[in-house]
């Protein structure tokens, strides 16, 4: 299943600071592009991209993000594009990217 690949990648990058060639070796290795875009999840879709971006150094992800993240796929929350956009607003606003 997506989600636990997703969360155990989403998890490294938090605990042990994974991040741009490891990670995007990992995310090439872990999780089948064409199953992300199948699934019609906007959760697993949205995690999958920011991974990808944040691994290509496109775009910066703090830990508030990935913690939304985590909570959503493990079932502890219900995904919405609208709160985790508010999370990225926020970002911005307090100088954060």
């Amino acid at each position: 299943m997506l989600y636990k690949e997703l969360m155990q990648i989403i998890g490294l990058i938090m605990n042990q600071g994974l991040s741009g060639q490891a990670l995007m070796s990992m995310l090439i290795a872990n999780v089948n592009p064409s199953e992300i875009c199948a699934s019609n999840d906007m959760l697993v879709t949205d995690s999958y991209f920011s991974l990808l971006h944040f691994a290509a150094g496109e775009e910066l992800v703090t830990d508030a993000e990935w913690k939304y993240f985590l909570q959503c796929l493990n079932g502890d929350r219900n995904y919405s594009l609208d709160e985790k956009l508010q999370l990225t607003d926020t970002n911005c606003l307090n100088g954060l990217i």
